[in-house]
């Protein structure tokens, strides 16, 4: 999941007044030459820009080029911007294998580019949809997009740069190292909606999710381990609706999958629902009835969250609840 080689060309960045923010979460620090240290508090003013595993990094020998860290993550995990400041240009209407340039000089797709506090910029390439404008005003953990594969890619990632005022390319995972995140894991600031789940979880998040899946026709067994059978049947789903075809459970699937839901229904989404419902607390049994318990059970939750009581499970209540 890597994007081509790509040489960026120099942006003059007018210096801004740094805005501070609190951060989330501790990480492994990172001494000044990018060795491991000791374990210290996120700085604040800084976040990390998505959830994932790290794949291609910044200049390597067979990349030298590359002056970013590629996230990848499922279709459609959010992305948030790393600190506050101005997006500069963004980039959309982009698709896969489309090879024309975006804010920065290399095929990243629909991309977006803030510019931050005394000369620091950061770039975000390969999303799905760009949720910002150009000129807009960015808060640190905002939502500024969904990672995708747009551009040159070979599958959903988030492409990530971090430049200084000298104009110069930064080794990301160290900067935010360096201030007590740790590039992929540490929880974004702002950080909300539905998990990313894979092959090889277990528990009651895959549990529903074969509920789910099942709801839609596509057999699978409900056991709670998602394993290559679950793994296969997420991909058919997903190929139905149009979506990509990577077994991964991310937002975008998340979406699809659920439908809303009030008592009197029945069926496997309902017993989807029971099961996320009794691993919030609740004591129900998952006979796939909509009836009077499951709904003051639905109504509990929701006032323990803060949502309208009324009930109705429709993608609010879905996407907390999960």
């Amino acid at each position: 999941m890597s994007d081509a080689p790509e040489t960026r060309r120099l942006i003059d960045v007018p210096a801004r007044r740094r805005t501070l923010f609190a951060a989330l979460g501790v990480g492994m620090g990172v001494g000044a030459v990018g060795l491991p240290g000791p374990a210290m508090a996120a700085v604040a003013g800084w976040s990390n820009p998505t959830l994932g595993s790290l794949t291609s990094g910044y200049k390597t020998p067979s990349r030298p080029t590359h002056t970013g860290w590629d996230v990848a993550n499922s279709q459609g995990t959010p992305v948030y911007a790393t600190a506050a400041g101005t997006v500069r240009d963004i980039k959309t209407n982009s698709y896969p294998g489309d090879t024309t340039s975006g804010p920065l000089a290399g095929r990243t797709g629909n991309s977006v580019h803030i510019n931050h506090a005394d000369g620091y910029f950061s770039y975000y390439g390969h999303l799905h949809r760009v949720l910002v404008s150009d000129g807009q005003q960015i808060s640190c953990g905002q939502l500024v997009g969904l990672m995708g594969t747009t551009g040159n890619s070979t599958g959903p990632h988030l492409h990530f740069e971090i430049h200084n005022p000298r104009l110069t390319s930064l080794d990301p995972r160290v900067f935010l190292a360096n201030r007590g995140i740790t590039l992929g894991s540490t929880a974004p600031v702002g950080s909300t909606g539905y998990p990313s789940v894979s092959q090889g979880a277990s528990g009651w998040v895959p549990r529903v999710i074969q509920y789910l899946v099942r709801a839609r026709g596509i057999s699978v067994v409900v056991d709670g381990n998602f394993g290559a059978a679950t793994a296969s049947a997420v991909r058919s789903f997903q190929s139905a609706r149009g979506l990509y075809a990577d077994g991964l459970v991310g937002p975008i699937t998340w979406t699809a999958l659920v439908l809303p839901l009030r008592e009197g229904n029945s069926g496997d989404l309902v017993r989807g629902l029971q099961t996320a419902l009794n691993a919030r607390g609740a004591s129900l049994l998952v006979d796939g009835g909509f009836g009077a318990v499951t709904a003051t059970a639905v109504r509990s939750f929701q006032s323990r969250n803060g949502l309208v009581a009324d009930g109705l499970v429709g993608p609010v209540t879905w996407s907390v609840l999960i």
